[in-house]
């Protein structure tokens, strides 16, 4: 996993929780990592689920909660960081539909080694968007928190059902 993500975790939990909350929490994991996470750095993934893992028996959070709540706390600042992949859209959908196409093949430009999820989107003929994720991390609760963020970004209430989940097999 991309260092940013890690850097997004810590910020998140700092910011919610406070910078010794985020110590206590990583003092308390035992990580493969030894040097500092740092953005464009490639870690174990079992390093972040260490993390979240810890963040949330601090915390008292569900883990289901903390990774939405962590979604949607990411999605403001990663528009921040590359306002070139929100700034063409006006709407959710238009940029939930690029996210494959432009968003995760920018992203395994800009990031050696970087193994964004699939994300494919179909829009059925009534209406709506479907978004079929499908990542070996299995974070669809992460990913319902992106999409909430994305939707508070461009300022649109939108409705979503999650039909299937890959943790409920």
């Amino acid at each position: 996993m991309k260092g940013i993500i890690f850097n997004l975790l810590e910020q998140f939990i700092v910011e919610n929780f406070g910078e010794d909350k985020y110590e206590e929490i990583l003092s308390g994991c035992e990580l493969r990592t030894r040097e500092p996470f740092v953005g464009p750095g490639s870690y174990p993934d079992e390093d972040f689920f260490a993390l979240v893992n810890k963040t949330v028996e601090a915390t008292g959070l569900e883990p289901a909660a903390a990774l939405q709540s962590f979604g949607r706390f990411c999605f403001p600042l990663l528009a921040e960081r590359f306002p070139e992949f929100v700034r063409p859209h006006n709407h959710p959908k238009p940029f939930l539909k690029s996210v494959e196409s432009v968003v995760h093949t920018e992203v395994k430009k800009l990031y050696e080694g970087a193994e964004p999820p699939g994300f494919v989107c179909e829009e059925p003929p009534r209406g709506g968007l479907i978004i079929r994720y499908r990542s070996g991390r299995r974070l669809c609760r992460f990913m319902e928190g992106l999409i909430e963020g994305v939707a508070e970004f461009y300022s649109s209430s939108i409705r979503y059902e999650q039909r299937a989940c890959m943790l409920d097999g």
